[in-house]
């Protein structure tokens, strides 16, 4: 079956937050009942046959930042009675209406002034003047105070001037929020305040097999990772975290997003410096960065011809080029400092050309050079990373929207949450394979023009729609050969998030002769990146044509 149907709310509905915010309470209920507990279920259907006033006034709260608040702060148009939404919402334990908060906690809440009141409340009067800043003020009261226990608001300061109210759902929204994106990145306002019927997404198929997460105890665990995370955000030492991090699992999504949290903690022990540890959090990461920072910390502390082992060693088996040349660095000084004779790989010279242009009043120099090389013979477009990542998206469509198991997460999404995990392509090798079928064939063609087509519109995370004329697709395809079409793929699936950038920005086409050029443009000042430079490189060593030009202004 396919993900639940959502309905697009106009912006135009004021209620259109809530209404997106139900549509995402429904599809988690649908899609994800199992993993619920039963009085989870019941309070969120129960919320969703609450009033509309109620459920906005809930809706508005988890958009907010903290889960402790002023009612004072609380005015919403479309809650005319504040207190008569708060009691529905009590009533089903989805907030307090008489939290117990910390003192530091309530002097967030109150104002300067209020703080000033509560100081002369709680400590000694002529410590506190009314003229002092509220940071002063509350670093002088917490000083002061015997106790910063948990209390009511009546219990710290019983006549004061407002009330406050706790969201106490806030945990099982992160968990809703968590099924629903796959991720905490995200927050409820990016998704509900977005109107849908902007975009369109491709219709992806929700089954047993293709569910991101399988058991609620996967998703205890993600929040517990997450909440390691924020720990350490908070500043405490990673090796009081260490230790609770979890064992390896067997879901291969779930244990990526552990090794990157490895990876993660291992940088921030390098920051506190704690090499020992860093060092032993990277070597247990699978992260690709990890090996990187590992070889780093080494060059630190072991001799250089030691260095130079481990970084020869350590370049058989990566394949991603941005890591190799990074290695190689590593490789090269070590070799220096031990004195072994290093032979650096070989790289070929980047064809240069030099035109001197007159500046243009406006635009950006790729556009003084377009308008320099184009004829009556000679078209020329601005077409950077688009052109071959589209051409990439039409043709392994299939690939990209595959029904992999923690790839798909809600109906918005404009590509696999897997994107750029180390086991995308051997997850999607049957699709991959038949996409390169049809280059070997010759069908990719058709293929191609036929997607375009179908396609058309549908939000893709290597598709720039507006940049992707089919005119300018079905040119491109008459030129390029298969054979320079196929090495760019392949090195497109080296590393899709860093390949993804850095191409040639121009594509020169001369269709009388079948020929083109992909120039990649400099202007003063301007160099090839590492990015740019490993394209070029490759594309050169795969016999496709390309070349840099360097451009200077006739006024200088």
């Amino acid at each position: 079956m396919n993900m639940p149907l959502v309905t697009a709310t106009s912006l135009a509905d004021p209620l259109y937050y809530l209404r997106n915010a139900q549509q995402v309470i429904e599809l988690c209920l649908s899609q994800y009942s199992d993993l619920l507990t039963p009085g989870e279920t019941q309070q969120l259907q129960q919320l969703l046959q609450l009033d509309t006033p109620a459920q906005a006034l809930l809706v508005r709260l988890v958009m907010r930042k903290g889960t402790l608040f002023r009612t004072d702060k609380l005015s919403y148009t479309e809650v005319p009675d504040l207190s008569a939404a708060l009691r529905l919402l009590s009533a089903l334990g989805l907030v307090s209406l008489e939290p117990e908060l910390l003192l530091s906690e309530l002097c967030h809440l109150a104002k300067r002034e209020e703080c000033v009141a509560l100081a002369r409340l709680t400590t000694s009067e002529t410590l506190f003047a009314a003229s002092s800043r509220k940071g002063d003020l509350v670093s002088a009261l917490l000083e002061q105070a015997t106790t910063d226990d948990l209390k009511t608001l009546a219990a710290w300061w019983p006549d004061a001037p407002f009330t406050v109210i706790q969201l106490s759902c806030a945990s099982l929204f992160d968990r809703l929020r968590l099924m629903f994106f796959g991720n905490l990145r995200q927050d409820w306002s990016e998704f509900v305040l977005t109107e849908l019927g902007l975009q369109q997404f491709e219709a992806m198929p929700l089954n047993s097999d293709s569910k991101p997460f399988q058991a609620r105890a996967e998703v205890d665990l993600y929040l517990a990772l997450q909440q390691l995370q924020s720990r350490v955000f908070n500043g405490e030492p990673i090796a009081n975290i260490r230790p609770l991090l979890p064992a390896p699992v067997a879901c291969e999504w779930i244990e990526y997003r552990r090794h990157k949290v490895l990876y993660q903690f291992g940088r921030e022990a390098e920051r506190q410096q704690d090499l020992s540890l860093a060092l032993d959090l990277y070597q247990q990461s699978k992260h690709r960065e990890a090996q990187v920072r590992t070889l780093r910390l080494l060059e630190k502390q072991l001799s250089p011809a030691e260095v130079f082992t481990y970084t020869t060693q350590a370049l058989i088996n990566i394949t991603q080029p941005e890591a190799r040349v990074t290695i190689e660095r590593i490789r090269q000084r070590s070799a220096k400092k031990a004195g072994i004779i290093y032979t650096p790989p070989i790289s070929l010279n980047v064809p240069s050309d030099s035109e001197i242009l007159e500046r243009p009043t406006q635009g950006r120099v790729e556009a003084a050079v377009i308008a320099h090389l184009t004829s009556d013979t000679r078209q020329v477009f601005h077409v950077e990373n688009r052109l071959f990542n589209g051409l990439f998206a039409l043709l392994f469509w299939p690939a990209l929207f595959a029904p992999i198991r923690g790839a798909f997460f809600n109906p918005f999404q404009a590509g696999p949450a897997d994107l750029y995990r180390p086991d995308f392509i051997d997850s999607r090798a049957q699709w991959l394979n038949e996409g390169f079928a049809q280059l070997k064939s010759g069908e990719y063609k058709e293929v191609i023009k036929a997607r375009y087509q179908q396609k058309y519109g549908i939000s893709c995370a290597f598709m720039h729609w507006p940049s992707l004329s089919y005119e300018l697709i079905e040119m491109a395809l008459t030129v390029i050969p298969t054979a320079h079409l196929t090495a760019v793929f392949n090195y497109l699936l080296l590393d899709l998030r860093h390949h993804r950038k850095g191409m040639p920005d121009l594509l020169e086409l001369d269709l009388a002769n079948q020929s083109y050029r992909l120039i990649e443009v400099k202007g003063p000042g301007d160099r090839l990146q590492d990015h740019q430079r490993l394209w070029i490189q490759t594309m050169l060593a795969q016999g496709l044509p390309v070349s840099v030009m360097q451009v200077s202004w006739s006024d200088n």
